[in-house]
């Protein structure tokens, strides 16, 4: 206890130890600890020496009991075991001893629910202080809290625009503080930053920061209602004589032109949501606001704001703390510390990443809240197009320390589409943070008018303000002076179905109600930038995500970390694949951190999307390798799913960081396994999202040649090469029947098809190996000798390219005649035709299978995406090594194989059919040994 009061500056006069009357119901029962957490829940840590046969007992019983001091129950206890040897150590040794020594420990919860659900937990003083920080908030209360503040914020904006059908300019006024269009997504903006503001309003008043509480201002007003008047009043006095600018300053902005009657509707409803809040604890988790963010916008097709999860964020930020190169003891070491959001949305990233390094700071034996002024003021950068996400964001960060002001925050509005028609400043067209890729600086605009976000009104105290809080108004990062980038950039793609059926041009820029001429300059503009990069990372079918990468590089230092959440696609995407060269020549000690679950929501790190998504932690290099991404090292971290909490997610990122040097194994948090990790290089995408690292072992093996199945000890050969070593891909669907330069319509074929095409997927009739073309060219007006030059890519071979492993089945097929490869089923034109059939065979064995899902992209769950450019690097038997014999063996076994139906690939474990193919193909034909074929049943029922 005496240790844990060090690690933390609020614990030195809240942790207790054996005292009794601690408990309201129970006043002579002694917890052996307890911690009151500042801003969270109590925790009880119950303590025995090993086998601490009755610390689990002792620590579930503690759950429901009432602290006698505040009335707060407690929610979790944590079951301590200490080590034998420490029971005979001599006193004066002891502080020391325990310091140095490991414990294993679990917490209990409601339920009682055990974490980890088996095994222990171990770690130092240090870890424990940790996991106590986190196991400290109550999950249970942050999600009642934020259905309470989704809720009121919704039903407030609802009533305001129901109350001002008609006088539409008072709505316009508040979309004008926002810089915004009129509409739903405004009025949920700003209702959201006012419930924001009533929050932390009840938690100052709260905690003796001379702010009025809400029932003294209603004393103030004739009617005794929360009216305007009174409340802006109040706001005003707090801004001119406590502090809270980016709190207060633009709520009241958005409250000012609401007439009174409305006025004192609104914020009723919404005093009434914030002392809620406050009454069940959650007042002070300001992330509230940034989780309901998200889905209260509409624009979030166009804008891809998906909402980091806190857990997500914790794992992510945790991961990058722990590679920051700091003396966290040195408080000047901490507040020179740079770290950067450029797309911080409400700002759950920064703030994580906050809380990571403060703790840090706190376990050396320093207090953050001596240093909160300057980290808010210098250390923390972030930057989005959303006034009211960078006023969330300031605020969140604000909360950490609620009662220390300070000045200038660091956190901007950047301009977004053309400026405005009386800007003094003869602006070009902005694209947000990414005009800073070229440029140490940025004009930048935030919602009340300030530039960035002050604590202080500078119209009051503008004499008394330092010479840089008096400069130009801008955002400024120099190339290569940010320690830590950490971001979950928007993933929007100029091209898509969605932007084609509404009519956007160019839907990466589609937000905000951008014009066509405003998306078209946007892109033009960031198209500029790109040009000017020697290694762009950015690529226009990527999206912008890929675009925040460059500026990530550039404004990241040598021996900086990149942080960043982005779409699974960014480990194997072909639109990827310059990215991937950057962060291998760039960056050493990669990791990927992805999930590997079953439905189609938990392969993400961030809210409301179906997208699978990828952690990437990466340290700058002092000088660029010359090496590509197939020889630079990676870790590929595989979770069975996303943390539900940040102490999961805390204690995942320790694990993470704890890995053994073997090549391949499992994640284990206690004897619970939380995933699996896999050593490969940067180049190896199927190692990620996966369950399973045999697979993998099997997959990195068979590129190698050889087979490597488990149990099995012999690694036999197996001639293997890529498919564009053995023929030429054929067209591109687009240069068969697009609109510019296709000589092709397609059509419905009939009995004797000119131009016979296998066009689309169809799962049933797509069983056997041999599939009959269901569509034919058509040739356009004037295109016949373009028609021509199509045929002449005909080929009876045809691979997946959009694989439904659950449901298709068959990675390659054969036409019975030569027919046009399209949309489902593009062509590959071997050089020598006589290997087709032994190719299409191969295809569809448990290894042709798993090598296809190893190559294609998996960002879809169930799917695997095989695009034509990508087909030529599929690995494949190499028919050039087989003899005539064997290549006359292959037709046979074709033959053999015509009415075999097959079921869907994920099913090949119960197939019998795939297994009968697996034999006559290893072993009939490539003459393996029998021995291999029960290790291929174990790899085959792992792959599905």
């Amino acid at each position: 206890a005496r240790l844990l009061r060090t690690r933390h500056p609020r614990w030195r006069r809240g942790v207790g130890v054996e005292q009794s009357g601690v408990l309201a119901d129970a006043p002579a029962q002694r917890p052996d600890i307890l911690i009151q957490h500042p801003g969270g829940l109590p925790v009880v840590i119950e303590t025995e020496f090993q086998p601490a046969r009755d610390v689990e007992r002792d620590a579930s019983t503690r759950l429901g009991a009432r602290v006698a001091a505040t009335g707060d129950v407690v929610e979790q206890a944590v079951a301590l075991r200490v080590p034998l040897e420490l029971r005979g150590v001599n006193q004066a040794q002891l502080p020391q001893r325990v310091a140095e020594a490991v414990f294993d420990y679990c917490v209990f919860t409601e339920g009682p629910d055990r974490w980890p659900a088996s095994g222990w937990l171990t770690g130092s003083v240090d870890d424990l202080a940790g996991f106590i920080e986190h196991t400290a908030l109550s999950e249970r209360r942050i999600a009642r809290g934020t259905l309470i503040l989704e809720t009121g914020v919704r039903q407030a904006a609802g009533r305001l625009q129901a109350m001002l059908r008609y006088p539409t300019e008072i709505l316009e006024t508040r979309a004008a503080v926002l810089h915004q269009q009129r509409g739903e997504q405004t009025e949920r903006m700003a209702m959201a930053i006012v419930a924001n503001a009533l929050t932390f309003h009840v938690t100052l008043a709260a905690s003796d920061q001379g702010v009025t509480r809400f029932e003294d201002l209603r004393r103030r007003d004739l009617l005794g209602t929360l009216s305007n008047t009174v409340l802006l009043a109040e706001w005003r006095r707090i801004l001119r004589d406590v502090n809270y600018w980016p709190i207060f300053q633009i709520a009241r902005d958005l409250m000012v032109p609401v007439p009174p009657r409305e006025a004192v509707a609104v914020l009723e409803h919404l005093a009434e949501v914030a002392e809620t809040l406050h009454r069940i604890g959650t007042s002070t988790t300001h992330d509230l606001s940034g989780q309901m963010f998200g889905r209260l916008i509409a624009d979030r097709k166009f804008l891809a704001t998906f909402y980091t999860l806190p857990a997500s964020a914790a794992l992510l930020a945790e991961l990058a703390a722990a590679r920051l190169d700091v003396d966290w003891a040195d408080p000047q070491a901490f507040t020179d510390l740079r770290i950067a959001d450029l797309a911080c949305g409400t700002g759950a990233l920064l703030a994580a990443a906050y809380r990571a390094v403060a703790a840090r700071h706190r376990r050396a034996g320093g207090d953050d809240a001596t240093l909160h002024a300057a980290m808010i003021e210098h250390a923390l950068i972030g930057a989005d197009i959303m006034p009211a996400a960078t006023h969330l964001t300031a605020s969140t960060l604000s909360s950490a320390h609620p009662g220390v002001p300070f000045d200038r925050t660091r956190i901007h509005t950047m301009p977004y589409g053309d400026p405005e028609p009386d800007d003094p400043g003869g602006r070009a067209t902005a694209i947000g943070s990414l005009d800073l890729v070229l440029s140490d600086a940025q004009p930048s605009l935030f919602g009340t008018g300030q530039h960035a976000i002050r604590g202080f009104d500078p119209a009051d105290i503008a004499e008394h303000l330092p010479a840089y809080a008096r400069q130009g108004d801008e955002l400024r990062i120099p190339k290569g002076s940010v320690d830590l980038m950490i971001m979950n950039p928007p993933f929007t793609r100029p091209l898509g179905h969605e932007g084609v059926a509404e009519g956007v041009p160019v839907s990466s820029f589609a937000g905000f109600n951008t014009s066509a001429d405003e998306q078209r300059a946007m892109s033009t503009a960031l198209r500029r930038i790109r040009d000017r990069l020697k290694h762009p990372a950015g690529h226009g079918y990527a999206g912008l995500a890929s675009n925040f990468i460059d500026l990530a590089h550039v404004k990241v230092k040598p021996g900086g970390v990149l942080a960043l959440v982005l779409p699974l696609a960014v480990v194997s995407g072909e639109a990827w694949a310059s990215a991937r060269r950057l962060l291998a020549r760039e960056y050493r000690d990669l990791t990927f951190v992805t999930i590997a679950a079953a439905g189609d929501t938990s392969r993400a790190f961030s809210s409301d999307t179906t997208i699978g998504e990828a952690l990437v932690i990466a340290t700058k290099r002092n000088e660029p390798c010359t090496a590509d991404d197939a020889d630079v090292p990676a870790t590929f971290v595989n979770l069975l799913s996303r943390p539900r909490n940040v102490a999961e997610a805390a204690e995942m990122a320790r694990a993470v960081r704890c890995l053994p040097g073997a090549r391949s194994g499992l994640l284990s948090v206690g004897d619970t396994e939380a995933g699996c990790f896999v050593r490969a290089t940067a180049a190896d995408a199927g190692c990620a999202s996966l369950r399973e690292p045999l697979v993998a072992e099997t997959a990195l093996a068979l590129q190698q040649g050889s087979l490597r199945l488990p149990r099995l000890r012999e690694r036999p050969a197996i001639p293997v090469a890529t498919l564009g070593g053995l023929g030429e891909k054929g067209l591109h669907d687009m240069q068969i029947s697009g609109k510019a330069n296709g000589p092709f319509d397609v059509i419905p074929r009939r009995a004797a098809a000119a131009y016979p095409m296998l066009w689309r997927h169809h799962a049933a009739r797509e069983r056997r190996m041999t599939v009959e073309p269901d569509r034919e060219g058509r040739v356009r007006a004037d295109r016949d000798e373009k028609a021509l030059d199509v045929w002449n890519t005909a080929t009876r071979l045809h691979f997946n390219r959009d694989f439904r492993l659950n449901s298709q089945s068959l990675a390659a097929c054969l036409t019975p005649e030569r027919s046009i490869g399209g949309r489902g089923w593009p062509n590959f034109k071997l050089t020598d035709t006589a290997g087709e059939e032994a190719l299409a065979l191969w295809a569809n064995t448990t290894l042709g299978l798993v090598s296809f899902w190893w190559k294609g992209g998996r960002q879809q769950l169930g799917r695997s995406v095989m695009t034509v450019t990508l087909l030529p690097e599929l690995l494949t038997l190499d028919v050039r090594q087989l003899t005539p014999d064997q290549i006359e063996r292959s037709h046979r076994i074709f033959a053999d194989f015509l009415d075999h139906e097959f079921l869907p690939a994920n099913e090949a474990y119960r197939d019998p059919a795939r297994q009968a193919l697996d034999h006559a193909v290893l072993i009939d034909l490539l003459g393996l040994p029998k021995s291999i074929l029960e290790p291929l049943a174990l790899l085959r029922r792992q792959w599905c």
